[in-house]
């Protein structure tokens, strides 16, 4: 087993007990499998339109924030863009999955379409929290956008107690952006596997 495989069968494994574990719901799925032994995908950045955070839209959400902190945001979901991106390209070079960053793809049959339809920034006091969490839709297309899977991925990353000893990948999770980056991380992992599943049934 590869070593990162190693880590992230651990760290599945470690999220399954504390019942956060990453998982998918599969909307549609073509049959038969269209997808065995492909190894080249595209990769589209993460669409974020009708975006709901907590029960309000993102615009309404926006709204009610300052200047500082609507940059916070867009900056929050760059970084979730980046941070999905990367584990699912790694994740699936782990398997021999070629899959490349694109923003308009013109070749290669097959196209992965992700779309982040909720967000929850969970918070962190002295007495209560609440995890954050992404659902994530994964559409797998043709060039011509024709879907031929969809699946639904999601994660819940709680805060660690700040008055312990935390490493910096833990203390950044005191932050929403930071608990919002370990909920990509997990989901493009879950990704990876997903596609791994089909490509390799």
């Amino acid at each position: 087993m590869h070593r990162r495989s190693f880590i992230a069968a651990t760290l599945v494994g470690a999220a399954t007990l504390a019942g956060c574990a990453p998982r998918w719901r599969v909307v549609t799925q073509a049959n038969p499998d269209p997808f065995v032994g492909q190894r080249y995908f595209a990769l589209m950045p993460i669409d974020f339109v009708n975006l709901r955070i907590l029960d309000e839209p993102e615009d309404r959400f926006l709204a009610s924030k300052d200047a500082d902190e609507h940059r916070s945001f867009v900056s929050d979901k760059a970084s979730i863009d980046e941070e999905f991106a990367k584990e699912l390209i790694a994740g699936a070079r782990d398997h021999g999955i070629e899959v490349a960053q694109v923003s308009n793809p013109t070749s290669g049959p097959f196209v992965l379409r992700p779309y982040v339809s909720y967000m929850n920034p969970g918070y962190y006091a002295v007495v209560s929290s609440s995890p954050s969490q992404i659902i994530l839709t994964l559409r797998i297309t043709t060039l011509d956008g024709k879907v031929l899977d969809e699946v639904e991925l999601s994660s819940r990353t709680a805060s660690p107690n700040p008055k312990t000893s935390l490493s910096r990948a833990d203390a950044d999770k005191l932050t929403s952006g930071g608990r919002w980056r370990e909920d990509a991380r997990i989901i493009g992992e879950a990704a990876s596997n997903y596609l791994a599943s089909r490509v390799s049934p």
